[in-house]
């Protein structure tokens, strides 16, 4: 592993210091647990003691608030995200196996200072790239924006009379401010990559967001080499291994498109339940299964499968969505980087 040099770090305004403290909160405890454990700070009591804990341990200057970026920066990319799986291209890729071939080529295209180091940013107004890792077969791209959006609070909606009698109806939203990490990492063994994006407000065009990333990159890495994996055949391989009798995940919903752009879908009546169980619905959906194409597949990935050599690390079901059409996979909740990685593996095989 090449050693990791920090860049000059850039100021934290007090601002930022409280985002990236509302960040680390707004994470599932066990994870700030963690966080705390390896700095050998207490992790007993509630989220606010906890909370506590990370602000008396900055004032006191026992973890930093780059350790804080750092940290989120490594969980965010394994919690509620979009992923576009990639075959790699054709060309020798030997430039980017050799380290110091590879660190000349950035240095020659002005972002030589990322090589193998991490720019602890917070809320950039623009999508920036923080660093640019390299080691063991695997490059790793990765960039970070500051992102505002609103979110209804009809709770806190007022209404008002004014002095003529007319009734005014205020309507309350909550100003949030959040942290986009977009991640590219090629596998430069396998010759496979993938695009993470942070989930984030629903408005969103994941889609906007990747060829924003792409032209920040654009000038030394040429992505239009990598050629996105069709999953829409995951979603038909999935269905068909639950009506065998051996399913790897159980269908919540799946939506089907035929040929000449008509569609079907149907969906279970809980997520504990399969869509598969009622005759005419399942002979419907093999029908047009056979002739037409996946659109999109909303599945919990099953815990105990092991189809091939890669050991299943699921406990519990996984929550995921496959929409066909985008080449875009979907986690809605958080899971651990182990099991993020099985499931888009076993995606990609079943493409």
């Amino acid at each position: 592993m090449t050693p990791i040099t920090l860049l000059e770090a850039p100021a934290y305004t007090k601002e930022k210091q409280q985002v990236l403290i509302d960040l680390v909160l707004a994470l599932k405890k066990t994870y700030i647990q963690d966080f705390l454990r390896q700095r050998e700070l207490p992790v007993s009591g509630t989220k606010p003691d906890l909370r506590d804990r990370l602000q008396e341990a900055l004032d006191a200057g026992d973890v930093t608030y780059e350790g804080v970026v750092h940290f989120l920066d490594s969980v965010a990319p394994w919690g509620k995200q979009h992923v576009i799986l990639y075959n790699g291209p054709w060309s020798d890729l030997q430039l980017w196996k050799d380290g110091e071939r590879l660190r000349q080529h950035l240095e020659n295209h002005g972002v030589g200072d990322l090589y193998n180091s991490h720019l602890p940013l917070v809320l950039p107004e623009e999508l920036t790239l923080s660093s640019i890792m390299h080691s063991d077969g695997t490059l790793r791209i990765t960039a970070v924006q500051k992102r505002e959006y609103t979110e209804r609070m009809p709770e806190h909606d007022e209404r008002r009379q004014t002095e003529n009698g007319t009734l005014i109806t205020l309507r309350a939203y909550a100003h949030h401010l959040s942290r986009m990490l977009v991640a590219f990492e090629w596998n430069l063994n396998a010759n496979t990559a993938m695009l993470q994006i942070t989930q984030l407000s629903s408005n969103t065009h994941y889609e906007d967001v990747a060829e924003e990333f792409f032209g920040l990159i654009g000038h030394w890495l040429d992505i239009t080499q990598f050629s996105p994996v069709d999953i829409r055949q995951a979603i038909r391989n999935l269905h068909e291994l639950e009506e065998d009798g051996s399913p790897e995940a159980r269908s919540h919903g799946i939506h089907y498109r035929t040929l000449r752009g008509r569609g079907i879908s149907a969906s279970s009546p809980s997520p504990r339940d399969s869509v598969l169980g009622e005759t005419v619905i399942d002979d419907a959906m093999s029908s047009v299964r056979d002739k037409g194409v996946g659109h999109l597949g909303n599945f919990y990935w099953l815990p105990g499968k092991q189809p091939g050599p890669v050991i299943n690390p699921l406990k519990s079901d996984v929550h995921m969505f496959i929409v066909g059409d985008k080449s875009r996979i979907n986690f809605p909740t958080p899971n651990s980087e182990e099991v993020v990685r099985y499931v888009l593996h076993r995606v990609r095989e079943l493409s």
